[in-house]
């Protein structure tokens, strides 16, 4: 694993709120909306046994005879929950998250619970990611493409700067192409539709050896 390749320590939400499992549905509703949280690992005797959503008391709320009053969290949470260290690349968790649709993955070390990285975080740490390369790309477009920038900087905003460089290196070739067909033939009305599908035709045959005269 690179060094330098973003984990989840550095964007997951330090210490979650946890509950008891033997905790009413209806506290546990209450929990959520207390805390502002859409997920709470579920403790039991000292042991994680799950972890519940809005979602699972949304999906249990729908069975008919529920009581919140009469079901625990234990009951109500998602049992065997994404487990995931804290040095676990980002890239790796972010996509069981996306593939699995899983809302959260909980943080753990040697049995601790460390934090929890949800969807949301991994929207935060994509804004982080994203904010810097943005901001350097909009002050120096030339440091993209110049190694001597890439000094001191870090791998990540590194990759994404020349990922930007190729795109804007394939648009400018792309724009070179046009204007060579445009300027191809002056007598040719390019502002008419026919003029430039006849100035593209001639171009492509005597880009393939074919005779340049317009015959059509």
């Amino acid at each position: 694993m690179s060094t330098h390749a973003p984990t989840v320590r550095q964007f997951m939400t330090l210490d979650p709120v946890t509950i008891d499992g033997g905790l009413s549905v209806a506290d546990a509703r209450q929990r959520l909306f207390q805390t502002h949280a859409r997920h709470l690992p579920v403790y039991v005797g000292g042991h994680l046994v799950g972890i519940l959503s809005d979602r699972d008391l949304a999906r249990v709320a729908a069975v008919d005879g529920f009581e919140d009053k009469h079901a625990t969290a234990e009951q109500a949470c998602t049992p065997s929950p994404y487990v995931v260290g804290p040095d676990t690349p980002l890239a790796e968790v972010a996509q069981v998250l996306a593939d699995q649709k899983f809302g959260a993955a909980l943080v753990m070390q040697e049995g601790h619970l460390l934090g929890i990285f949800t969807v949301i975080d991994a929207l935060h740490a994509l804004v982080t990611l994203l904010r810097p390369v943005t901001a350097s790309l909009g002050a120096d477009p030339h440091a993209a493409t110049d190694p001597a920038h890439d000094h001191g900087r870090d791998p990540r905003e590194t990759a994404l700067l020349h990922s930007q460089a190729l795109h804007d290196d394939l648009a400018h070739a792309a724009a070179g192409v046009r204007v060579g067909l445009d300027t191809v033939g002056g007598s040719v009305d390019l502002r008419s539709d026919a003029g430039r599908r006849s100035e593209i035709r001639r171009a492509g045959r005597t880009v393939t050896g074919r005779d340049n005269s317009d015959k059509t």
